[in-house]
């Protein structure tokens, strides 16, 4: 018998946590954020990580795996981690281009995998978890060797965007993408929906058996986000961005590419122009390659001097910005969970967000925001021209928006539920 599946009564649960970014040596990202987030949380509940992750940009390395000791000086969440190499292009190649990617996720997965089972042999863990397209190598390692598959193994694939993108040239692209997806996923003994509304589109896109499938959240840290607003960086703001007299004020927040949907916004906010007060006001934080093109967009319609085109925040100027503005805007054509929709809920904003992704989960029509079609110019200038009747109400909005994070979508609630699964399929084996 291995030493791993011994029982656990009177040692602490050991995971091996795979992935390929962690905040903050990886950047600001949502999957950064969540794994950060999930394992330091996972921690303060008495489970022990040992996080597999890729080499920090900025480091150079030739070596397939580096343990903790390697690099002693890594701001890293964990005590005990593994680095290994990810980019294996050449420099005229970006490493996460679509053709970077395909080179080297599934030459990395297969380390990650290799590494993983190491550790499952000799007794070092005793549950595998897996994110996002750091399934497939330890998936296909584990379906060929029965003494891994006696370990609990359970994988999170995400947001799936390679599944849900409208355009045709990304679809054929990420071809490889789907099929790493799938299999990988298909040889967990859990796979985790983000949401309950996105629940079914495991089963869907990945062919897993629905029994397999369990909800648990993605969330935010809210004591986190908070404690980052500064007075002295609210006061700033309102002035470089002119916010003391104007009404309302929205915001929006996330890369300028064409599948967030800014460009729908931007044609419901000229079709309401007429109607709206006049010291309206949007602010756009992101940067992005349809950043000029939203520009020229704004320009043409007459309301560029009603947009603000913020660039990138830092996280304590963006968590001030959302304690300075009156409501949130999210008018993505698809998504994943939506950590922004979060964001704004956790500073008590109403919000206006499109019915796609976990948003659903999210936003309740009439109690704190509104849902809108994706894509349609229509539908998001009849939601909004109906929350701006409704300003009264905003504060209770922003009230039952704290009530729903606070509920369900907190970190220590979701890590306590994923800390139950563990449990559940340890004792399961």
């Amino acid at each position: 018998m291995m030493q791993a599946e011994r029982s656990t009564a009177n040692q602490l649960l050991r995971v091996a946590m795979l992935a390929r970014v962690v905040y903050p040596i990886h950047g600001f990202g949502g999957i950064e954020r969540h794994v950060f987030h999930l394992i330091t949380h996972l921690e303060r509940l008495d489970v022990r990580i040992r996080l597999y992750v890729q080499l920090p940009p900025n480091l150079s390395d030739t070596h397939s795996e580096r343990s903790a000791s390697s690099y002693d000086n890594l701001a890293m969440p964990v005590k005990d981690y593994r680095l290994l190499r990810y980019d294996y292009t050449s420099p005229i190649l970006r490493p996460n281009s679509i053709p970077g990617r395909q080179l080297n996720y599934p030459w990395y997965t297969w380390q990650l995998g290799l590494a993983a089972a190491a550790a499952v042999r000799q007794g070092e863990v005793h549950l595998v978890h897996s994110q996002g397209l750091c399934a497939t190598g330890y998936g296909a390692l584990r379906h060929r060797d029965p003494l891994l598959s006696r370990i609990p193994f359970v994988a999170n694939p995400h947001g799936m965007e390679e599944f849900r993108t409208p355009d045709w040239r990304k679809w054929l692209a990420y071809t490889p993408f789907r099929w790493l997806y799938a299999y990988g996923h298909r040889c967990a003994d859990r796979v985790i929906a983000t949401d309950a509304c996105t629940r079914h589109d495991v089963p869907r896109y990945l062919r897993v058996d629905p029994a397999r499938v369990v909800v648990i959240p993605s969330a935010i840290d809210v004591e986190e986000c908070l404690g980052l607003v500064q007075s002295t960086l609210r006061a700033d703001l309102r002035q470089r961005f002119a916010l003391t007299t104007r009404f309302p004020r929205l915001l929006s927040v996330g890369r300028l590419e064409r599948n967030k949907g800014y460009h729908i916004l931007i044609a419901a906010l000229a079709r309401l122009h007429p109607t709206l007060p006049p010291d309206w006001h949007w602010l756009l934080v992101g940067q992005g390659k349809e950043e000029q093109h939203l520009r020229q967009q704004a320009q043409m319609a007459g309301i560029a001097s009603h947009i603000t085109f913020t660039g990138r925040l830092d996280d304590a100027e963006l968590h001030s910005l959302y304690e300075e503005i009156d409501l949130v805007i999210h008018p993505t054509l698809y998504e994943g969970s939506s950590l922004v929709t979060l964001e704004g809920m956790i500073h008590r904003r109403p919000v206006i967000a499109s019915a796609t992704g976990g948003i659903p989960d999210k936003v309740f029509p009439g109690r704190n925001g509104y849902l809108v079609r994706p894509g349609d110019v229509d539908d998001l200038a009849i939601r909004l021209h109906q929350a701006l009747q409704q300003v009264d109400q905003w504060p209770h909005w922003g009230a039952e928006s704290v009530r729903i994070v606070n509920s369900t979508f907190a970190w220590p609630v979701v890590a306590r539920k994923t800390r139950d699964l563990y449990e559940e399929m340890w004792n399961e084996r």
